[in-house]
């Protein structure tokens, strides 16, 4: 299993750079990474995801609140059941109600399997997200971060990861994502555990 020894280890041998920089946030990082949920635990998550996306944490989380208030109990048959109008006066566009509704399908249909998402491949495990109407790609690496613990994932789209490298690497800012992906492949398979520290040290930065 990957743990953040692991890493640490690949990342010594692969690229000094990322790992003289994870040096200093070390015990903020998590040993090993969570993951293997049940079903709706990890159907509330992604809907969650979904419901915060382009919102501040604040309103992400007053509206959340809303949401699990309205269905009750945020499973795949609640979701599907109650009124689209209901959902949309806790705070969510029509948008987001069309993804919690689309993705309550898929899961019910069979489309969507967490069972299956847990064994797949990171790439395929993504694809499997996006088909869904309203989750991106950003929303599936994150899901596949934090909900399943996936330790080979990146996320070139994520604004505070490429500004992150810019400053490690010392590259222009705006680079291309392709620039960012080619850096990234180095770190594999632990891709995650590099994310977590590029996100270490933009907290540290902001303090």
């Amino acid at each position: 299993m990957p743990t953040l020894d692991s890493a640490l280890a690949h990342f010594k041998r692969a690229d000094a750079r990322l790992y003289a920089a994870a040096l200093p946030h070390r015990k903020r990082l998590p040993k090993k990474l969570a993951g293997s949920r049940s079903r709706d635990v990890l159907f509330k998550r992604l809907c969650r995801s979904v419901t915060s996306q382009q919102l501040g944490l604040a309103a992400a989380s007053a509206i959340w609140k809303r949401v699990e208030t309205a269905v009750k109990e945020v499973t795949p048959e609640n979701v599907r059941r109650v009124p689209a109008a209901k959902l949309r006066s806790c705070g969510l566009s029509s948008a987001k109600v069309k993804a919690l509704k689309a993705i309550a399908n898929a899961t019910l249909g069979g489309s969507l399997d967490f069972s299956a998402l847990k064994k797949l491949p990171e790439e395929e495990a993504s694809l499997m997200l996006v088909r869904i109407w309203g989750v991106g790609p950003w929303t599936a690496e994150m899901f596949l971060m934090f909900a399943l613990g996936r330790a080979d994932v990146f996320s070139t789209g994520d604004l505070g990861l490429a500004r992150a490298m810019e400053t490690l690497y010392r590259l222009p800012r705006g680079v291309s994502r392709e620039r960012l992906s080619r850096i990234a492949k180095r770190w594999s398979p632990y891709r995650t555990y590099a994310a977590l520290i590029l996100w270490a040290m933009r907290d540290a930065e902001a303090r």
